[in-house]
Formats: structure tokens, C-alpha cells, sequence
């Protein structure tokens, strides 16, 4: 049988909470891919940015010293610290 997206949004909405939800699940993980190379440079530049750090530690700034500064250079009005 062959199905068009439309029709298998209708059926899947008729189907059951606990049904749509393993379903939803299922969809989702299937868009999801495993890139090694992407997690390998995630990882490359985690270990470049931790050896600058160690090579120069007069350059890395606590978070609530750059948090402070971002939020005063960019005040909104749902800012709880301001």
C-alpha cells in the first residue's frame, strides 16, 4: 500500500496517545544521524580550546565576567539581572 505524508498524518493522529508518542519517537530518531567526523572535531576542538587555555590562562575569563558583560551590551527587558 502506498501512502502519501497527508494520509499517514491523518491516520497517525487518529492513533493513540502512547501510539503517537512511540510513533513521534521513532520518526525522530530515524532523523537523527551518527557523524563520527563531526563528534571527532567536536572533540579536536574542545582539546585545542583547553590547550590554549592551559597555554595562556591570562586570557580565559569566568563565565559570570562574560555572562555580566553580554547582558550589558545587550540588555532585554525579560532580564532578570537588570
Amino acid at each position: 500500500m502506498d501512502w502519501n505524508p497527508e494520509q499517514l498524518a491523518s491516520a497517525a493522529l487518529r492513533l493513540p496517545a502512547a501510539d503517537r508518542a512511540r510513533l513521534a519517537e521513532a520518526l525522530l530518531v530515524s532523523l537523527e544521524t551518527e557523524d563520527a567526523t563531526w563528534e571527532a572535531e567536536w572533540l579536536a576542538e574542545a582539546e585545542r580550546r583547553s590547550n590554549a587555555a592551559d597555554a595562556d590562562p591570562t586570557r580565559v575569563r569566568p563565565a559570570a565576567v562574560v555572562f555580566a558583560a553580554l547582558r550589558e551590551r545587550f540588555p532585554t527587558e525579560s532580564d532578570p539581572a537588570q
